[in-house]
């Protein structure tokens, strides 16, 4: 994603911002597992960029929502397409059952990462 001048995290914005139109702040950096201030950061380069934009909820000013600006859906679709290329390329090397196999195991691997208590992913 680098050589097209972008990076996994912008691409993870955009895909769940594509996914989940007017997401808020707080329920973006909760999808991405990331701090409040780590989205900030973000969304903040990617409002300068022309690729997102921010608004208060109308009923409630306290929440403010982001969307994908078509820039930000057009750039969402050029590092889908990356991101696809790469998946065939080590679905390639690997083989249909490998790569089933390392899929299952990631995923797994994601799902108990996320469900283990912060700070405690070791087995005591």
């Amino acid at each position: 994603m680098a050589l097209r001048g972008g990076s996994l995290q912008q691409w993870l914005v955009l895909r769940i911002l594509a996914e989940e139109p007017q997401v808020s702040q707080r329920e973006l950096a909760e999808r991405l597992s990331v701090s409040a201030p780590t989205v900030t950061h973000h969304i903040d380069r990617l409002e300068a960029s022309g690729l997102l934009r921010r608004a208060r909820d109308t009923s409630d000013r306290r929440v403010v929502r982001v969307d994908l600006t078509p820039a930000g859906a057009q750039r969402r679709a050029e590092l889908e397409a990356v991101a696809d290329a790469t998946d065939a390329e080590v679905r390639s090397l690997l083989g249909p059952a490998d790569a089933e196999t390392l899929h299952r195991l990631l995923t797994t691997l994601h799902d108990r990462l996320r469900e283990a208590p912060q700070g405690e992913t070791r087995a005591s």
